[in-house]
Parts: C-alpha cells; structure tokens; sequence
C-alpha cells in the first residue's frame, strides 16, 4: 500500500462513522472500495432472506450506475446456491479472488460470462468479498470487478488489497448495522 492508498483508506473510516442516511451509505461504501482498489465496476448486495439483493452497482466503462437513489437495480435477488460466485462467498463464509474469469475451473461464473456477451463488457479479474457484522454474520457482499494497474491496464486484486478490502467490508457491515439499529430505534420512539 502506498501513501495515497492509506490517506483513502483512513477517508472511508471518517466517512463510514459520519453518514447515518442507508442508501447514501451504501453508496459511499461502494464509491469508496472502488477507488480504493483501483477497479473499474462494483456491486453491493444485501442479505434478505435466502438471497443477495442488488442495492448499489457501478460500472465506469459502460457508464451505468444504479441503486443510489434508494430504488434497487431492477434485477430480480441472487438465491443463495452455489451456482452464484456472490452466494458462494456467503455460503462458504469466504473471500474469494479470481484473476481470470473466463479460465477459472474453480467457480461457476457463467453469470458474469453471459452479463459481457449481453453488455459487451469485458469481466477478468473478480474480487468478491462478505460484509460480515459484530457478530460475524454476513450481511452482505461486496463484489469488485477489473482491478487497474498505474497505466489503466486491467490486472488481479492484489493479496494486500484483499486484506484491506476485507477489513474495510467488516467496518461497512457494522456501520450499516449501526444504522439500521438508529432507524429501528426512531421508529420505535415515533411509535410511542
């Protein structure tokens, strides 16, 4: 990690502990991992039930951001099975690292394959990533996609930055649960 990485890294704690309204949150939350590792599109799902469902996603090459403005992304929730990359990381309670999508043997990734043949996007490297709480539950996933090299090339998520990344995803999940919690607790008082 470099200077400028650590100046964004300690920038996300400052504005993962101010923001209390969800969907700015979220979208701050994905803003900031991506800048942080350097990739080209990112998605942020929540847990909800027995599926992942799509709360923020980005992508600067197609230039398509949704989510932000508190509507989901019209697209129907991920169940949580093993065909899903996303799923699998929470189902098997892991990070998982993928530097070439389409020759990786390791994982189902027939979802991202046909998301390119339909958008003409390019997916290569992967970084899916569990948003795990206090508690150490997963309350969701955070998937990045196409990290870039100094010069704009895309290239693997580095060991280093999957660890800061995972780090930073454990901070997000609590502070989205802090925020869940005031709203219940304000709920609660307006109900009195």
């Amino acid at each position: 990690m470099n200077e400028a990485d650590v100046k964004k890294l300690l920038k996300i704690g400052v504005l993962l502990s101010a923001e209390r309204d969800l969907n700015r949150l979220l979208e701050r939350i994905l803003e900031c991992v991506m800048d942080l590792a350097s990739c080209d599109a990112g998605t942020l799902y929540l847990l909800d039930g027995g599926s992942l469902r799509f709360r923020i996603m980005r992508n600067r090459t197609l230039k398509t951001y949704s989510g932000a403005d508190g509507v989901e992304p019209d697209l129907p929730p991920v169940p949580l099975s093993r065909e899903s990359v996303c799923a699998l990381a929470v189902l098997d309670d892991k990070t998982i690292r993928i530097e070439d999508v389409k020759h990786c043997a390791e994982y189902d990734l027939t979802g991202p394959i046909r998301y390119d043949a339909m958008t003409g996007y390019n997916t290569v490297s992967m970084l899916v990533v569990p948003m795990r709480n206090r508690e150490g539950e997963t309350i969701g996933v955070l998937q990045l996609i196409n990290a870039m090299d100094e010069e704009g090339n895309i290239c693997a998520f580095s060991d280093d930055m999957t660890l800061v990344l995972e780090s930073v995803a454990s901070q997000a999940a609590i502070t989205l649960q802090n925020v869940r919690y005031i709203a219940e607790i304000k709920e609660l008082f307006q109900s009195f």
